[in-house]
């Protein structure tokens, strides 16, 4: 039998088995899959008497001959290689050596694994194909690598990859997804395994936060899209439309007859209807969404009637009217109830003793003798925490429950739980304690919050580049990556100095780090040209957190809003012409681009294009003219109207 063991993060086969059938050597274990940054030891052992020695040579760690051994270990503590290729030799007293290799894999788990944005965040439309990335960071051995894509619990799709580095390395799964109706509702997620030899060794899995999934669809009819129905004499009819679909069908009736159409009061989208004057005739109802219309007819006929049968129900009708007053004198009581019992009846009241079931009981944390100091404990990715846990009354066993570093006392009324390096993401230590008295049991988990920086945030506006339009819409990007926990992040956006938009993650649940985005929808005007936007991600963690809140910005985005020319002055002028004196048109505007002026008048002797904003001469006519400011955007005109001063009564 093989058994297989797992050590802090060490792999191993614990059955010995012969490398090599001339060699007289066996290695336990035979193989090793270790974490980085743990430890491992492999044994090599001799099966012969007849040897000079046996050694280890790797590119680290190597012992060289040792005479006389016939057992020689190998120790690596702590793993900080990639690649280790150790090999056991044997020197025999005939002269001949040989060796075996130790076949050693050094893992990492992912940072992270997480759908990148280019996974639709909107609704999904049925029948066409949609691509969605799943994104592996610092991921050993890829080579090892599965990434499995999940629908609910349906694998839909699995990739490998054939990376020959040993070293992390990030890597990414790229899924082409035709969406169905089925899928909506669903939550889809990405998820990494790290698979090892031999096959029995259980993988190492890792996964990204789930989306859900919305998919439109067009109206599906739950029956037949045409049914056949008979009118019975007297009787009542339903015609059932229901249809299913995204969004929600709206449903419209067109009836058979007029006199119908007058007197049915339809409610909105209404998928059954019962008519009140039901006629033969041809139905039809069509149910409708924003991805397409299906029609169902309804094909109503009349039933034959029959004289007999009408006079038999009817007799039952009336046999049973009978029956029903005289059972009514007997059972009908004074206050206008029924009773079927010979003991009295009260409305309202059981008529047996009340079921009393107490709810379990429940010890809450006040009663639980245990204090945690602190007890809520912020910690970077990578530093050191310690936390202790103290019992306010004699205990038997005090211990913390812990994937690290797990500790207990039986002395002592206080115990720590202390980690030099803390990088676990999922960790959640638990202290516990048993009494000599009542309650015996309980415990406290620790509030522990992990946290990590965001790698980088940047800003950029979405499927556009250069300038912006003034008027137009405009979507900016805010991109943090690798930031934890998620949910304690507050995604700030600036104009300039003021905050314009705050963008909080309360509603995801991720403890390990993922990459979030924020989109700030702006219409520019001529006021933001030169304004610079950026976001700032601020992890507020609390009164136990880092104060201040740690915060990483982008770099600025400056913003460059073209906008057509605006006259300082738009309205028409008019100019007095004084004989001698220079006169001068001001047609300055703003814009952008720089506007470009050109004059025009029947007296000019030719039209001036140059960049000329003031017209200034001494030797203008009276007349009209019109200067045009243009940018790439627009044109605008304005006028000028030169008049000559007439001279007063003074003036010779």
């Amino acid at each position: 039998m093989i058994l297989f063991f797992v050590f802090g993060g060490l792999i191993a086969s614990a059955a010995g088995k012969v490398v090599g059938a001339a060699c007289p050597l066996v290695l336990i274990p035979p193989q090793v899959v270790v974490r980085y940054g743990d430890s491992f030891s492999v044994n090599c052992s001799s099966l012969t008497n007849q040897s000079e020695g046996i050694g280890w040579e790797s590119s680290s760690h190597g012992t060289g001959l040792i005479k006389r051994a016939t057992t020689l270990p190998f120790v690596i503590n702590p793993v900080n290689k990639w690649n280790y290729d150790p090999e056991c030799f044997i020197n025999l007293l005939n002269g001949d050596q040989c060796s075996v290799e130790l076949p050693a894999t050094v893992y990492k788990m992912p940072d992270s694994v997480s759908l990148s944005p280019s996974s639709p965040m909107g609704p999904m439309v049925e029948g066409e194909e949609y691509q969605m990335t799943c994104d592996i960071v610092n991921v050993a051995p890829a080579r090892n690598l599965t990434v499995s894509w999940l629908i609910g619990q349906k694998v839909v799709h699995i990739q490998t990859f054939h990376d020959a580095s040993s070293s992390p390395v990030n890597v990414s799964s790229v899924l082409l997804l035709p969406a169905h109706r089925d899928h909506h509702g669903g939550k889809i997620c990405c998820q990494a395994g790290l698979n090892f030899e031999p096959p029995e060794l259980k993988p190492l899995m890792m996964s990204s936060q789930p989306r859900v999934l919305t998919v439109h669809y067009p109206p599906t009819f739950s029956g037949p899209e045409e049914e056949l129905l008979t009118l019975p004499p007297g009787g009542k009819i339903s015609l059932n439309c229901t249809a299913s679909g995204n969004p929600l069908p709206v449903h419209k009736w067109h009836l058979s007859h007029a006199i119908q159409i007058e007197t049915e009061t339809l409610q909105g989208n209404q998928p059954i209807l019962t008519p009140s004057f039901p006629l033969p005739g041809t139905y039809s109802c069509t149910a409708s969404n924003t991805e397409g219309v299906s029609t169902k007819y309804f094909i109503v006929t009349k039933a034959p009637r029959h004289s007999p049968t009408l006079a038999a129900i009817l007799g039952v009708f009336v046999s049973l009217g009978a029956l029903g007053a005289i059972v009514g004198l007997f059972l009908v009581t004074p206050d206008g109830t029924f009773s079927l019992s010979k003991g009295s009846y009260l409305r309202g009241q059981p008529t047996a003793g009340a079921i009393n079931m107490s709810a379990a009981q429940h010890l809450s944390g006040d009663g639980c003798s245990l204090i945690l100091k602190p007890s809520r404990v912020v910690v970077g990715f990578g530093e050191p925490v310690t936390v202790s846990c103290e019992a306010a009354r004699p205990v038997r066993v005090l211990g913390w429950e812990s994937s690290i570093n797990a500790a207990h006392t039986q002395q002592d009324l206080s115990v720590q739980w202390k980690v030099d390096s803390l990088i676990d993401w999922i960790e959640e230590p638990i202290c516990y304690g048993v009494f000599f008295t009542v309650p015996r049991q309980c415990e406290e988990k620790l509030n522990l919050v992990l946290y990590k920086t965001p790698d980088s945030v940047t800003i950029r506006t979405v499927n556009h580049t250069g300038p912006m339009v003034e008027g137009k819409e405009y979507q900016l990007l805010c991109e943090v990556q690798n930031i934890a926990p998620v949910q304690y992040l507050s995604l700030r956006w600036y104009r300039g100095h003021t905050e314009v938009y705050n963008h909080s993650f309360s509603d995801l649940t991720s403890s390990s780090p993922v990459q979030v985005s924020s989109i700030l929808m702006i219409t520019p005007t001529k006021a933001d040209n030169g304004a610079q936007y950026r976001c700032v991600a601020e992890l507020e963690l609390g009164p136990e957190g880092p104060q201040p809140p740690p915060t990483l910005a982008s770099e600025p985005l400056n913003a460059s809003v073209y906008f057509p020319p605006t006259f300082l002055s738009p309205e028409p002028e008019t100019v007095d012409l004084i004989e001698g004196s220079e006169t001068s048109l001001n047609c300055t505007a703003t814009g952008n681009p720089t506007p470009v002026y050109s004059w025009h008048s029947l007296h000019l002797t030719q039209e001036r294009t140059e960049d000329e904003a003031v017209l200034t001469s001494s030797s203008l006519l009276p007349g009209t003219y019109a200067c045009t400011a243009s940018n790439t955007l627009e044109k605008k005109t304005k006028q000028f109207v030169v008049k000559a001063k007439s001279k007063g009564r003074g003036e010779m």
